[in-house]
């Protein structure tokens, strides 16, 4: 073999593991909690348009994955009427953004999105399916609805998306049965299921874990330890959970990790951010076609300006969590080095 000959050789195979690492069978996901960009009800909770949407400073982040997936707390909508509370009350909480506002998901790079939350329904169903028309539009794929999830392929591998909530008119994680044969069914047909689930209580009250059914404003919000171990039984390779508003526990449950709550990420507003409210994280893991986690890590975040996520250097989400696992999961919580990165056991 000639010189030339041998340098294209070399290139050839190098250009081959370079795009083979790209696509051998490797998921990285990135993972954020709930989403509220603004709400047009009432007024005076939107970000002026002359500042930017409030993802810009965070954007890098989310796009950098294989699959970027959220939580989106109410609907994409420019009308829609509700009878949930008056329009204009402070102390109601309604949650309606512009349509305009998925452009800026769409920049942001998410891929799959859950409307399975209690603030979906906020302006009817007319907002429901408008949100669900302009994310298909958009390329996001969604969740939430009894009997809806999504399906992507990527790197070779199947993956679905499906997203829970203990609320009416989504897949019900009070269900517990119906769940178990939905999740199975769903991996029965793809590599890879992903599990979001909006439940849990409320407040800074509710960083503890409980191993019981959790009670909110009169409201059943699941046994969160029960749904998400029972789900894994049943073939989930990954549990998000949101709806706290807070940290919670990560768990390693059969090799699988469970975020019981990824807390706030993008609530520009109508939230309260005050003390450990503020933080939020982006998870980061990589997952193999067979389910295998090969890394993890916890990207710490910080809300600031009424709901601007920025990355938080002093990573406190992280901390929050490894306290939290230590304290809550003694044996089977997750422990995570100070700068975020999961700790796997060998």
């Amino acid at each position: 073999m000639n010189k030339n000959l041998k340098r294209l050789f070399i290139i050839f195979i190098s250009l081959s593991i370079a795009y083979g690492a790209n696509n051998d069978g490797t998921v990285r996901i990135r993972a954020v909690g709930d989403i509220m960009l603004g709400t047009t009800t009432p007024d005076g909770f939107l970000r002026p348009e002359n500042k930017g949407n409030i993802l810009k400073y965070i954007n890098p982040y989310l796009q950098d994955a294989d699959l970027t997936i959220g939580n989106l707390e109410g609907t994409l909508c420019d009308s829609g009427s509700t009878d949930k509370c008056e329009p204009d009350s402070l102390d109601c909480y309604l949650f309606r953004m512009p349509e305009r506002y998925g452009q800026d998901l769409k920049q942001a790079g998410f891929d799959f999105l859950s409307l399975a939350n209690n603030h979906v329904g906020d302006f009817g169903s007319y907002c429901v399916d408008r949100s669900e028309y302009l994310l298909d539009s958009l390329g996001i794929g969604w969740s939430g609805r009894p009997g809806t999830f999504s399906t992507r392929k990527v790197n070779g591998v199947k993956v679905a998306f499906v997203a829970f909530h203990s609320g009416g008119n989504c897949n019900s994680s009070l269900n517990l049965p119906l769940a178990i044969d939905f999740v199975s069914d769903l991996k029965a047909e793809h590599d890879l299921v992903i599990v979001s689930v909006h439940g849990g209580a409320e407040g800074l009250a509710a960083m503890t874990l409980p191993d019981s059914m959790e009670i909110y404003m009169g409201e059943k919000r699941g046994n969160m330890r029960e749904f998400a171990h029972e789900l894994i039984d049943a073939g989930a390779d990954l549990i998000l959970g949101h709806g706290p508003h807070i940290a919670r526990a990560m768990e390693v449950y059969q090799g699988k990790l469970i975020a019981y709550s990824l807390a706030n990420f993008a609530t520009y507003g109508r939230f309260n951010l005050q003390a450990d409210r503020r933080f939020g994280a982006i998870l980061e893991l990589e997952l193999t076609k067979s389910g295998v986690m090969t890394r993890a890590e916890i990207i710490s975040t910080e809300q600031k300006y009424w709901g601007v996520p920025f990355l938080d250097r002093e990573h406190r989400f992280t901390f929050l969590v490894d306290s939290l696992s230590q304290a809550d999961l003694p044996g089977s919580g997750a422990r995570f080095q100070p700068t975020g990165r999961l700790i796997l056991e060998k």
